[in-house]
């Protein structure tokens, strides 16, 4: 009899909602590398993936006594590893240490996805700038977020205009590098789950 049938799988089910560590090893085994996929899929971060493979099967475990009634332990295994993913996004936008300070008083009902990605997005671009060396970090808000002039930058923090660009460069470069994966990540969510 194949390890894939639906009996051998039952049987596993039922052995694993009992206890089993051995069948939980069995069910961990066959089906690691379906879960990594779609995590890599979607998140394009192969340390993301990993870390959504860990907790999907801790969550699996932890309800491993009501396992015996799933009918399709492929589907699932499938909407706890894509909901999964949302709160690992979810969870991003919590703990933002800067608050977004977005205007959508003119939103339209069909803008509403846009504003949760651009929201989240937001909300992680804030956590990466807030990572950047401080007299980086306060040059970027100058120019970015208060829309300052390089030479009105100079002139207030009391140092050179090609200072203030070196900076600039060096926090750009930093923000694009680190904003880059998560670009990969919203726009995989969105087609994923359109399609």
């Amino acid at each position: 009899m194949s390890s894939n049938s639906g009996l051998d799988q039952k049987k596993l089910l039922h052995e694993l909602s009992q206890g089993s560590e051995p069948a939980f090893t069995i069910l961990y085994n066959q089906y690691k590398n379906g879960v990594y996929s779609i995590a890599l899929k979607i998140t394009k971060s192969t340390i993301l993936a990993e870390e959504v493979v860990q907790d999907v099967f801790l969550k699996i475990w932890q309800n491993h006594e009501n396992l015996v009634d799933i009918a399709n332990f492929e589907n699932y295994l499938f909407i706890i590893s894509r909901n999964h993913i949302f709160d690992m996004i979810k969870k991003v936008a919590r703990e933002a240490s800067l608050p977004v300070e977005l205007n959508y008083k003119n939103t339209t009902l069909e803008d509403t996805d846009t504003v949760v990605k651009d929201d989240q997005y937001n909300v992680i671009l804030n956590q990466i700038i807030d990572q950047l060396p401080p007299q980086q970090q306060k040059i970027y808000k100058m120019a970015k977020m208060e829309g300052l002039s390089h030479q009105k930058i100079g002139e207030d923090l009391g140092i050179s205009t090609e200072t203030v660009k070196k900076h600039m460069a060096q926090a750009l470069k930093f923000v694009r590098n680190r904003i880059s994966p998560y670009m990969n990540m919203f726009m995989t969510i969105l087609l994923f789950f359109k399609a």
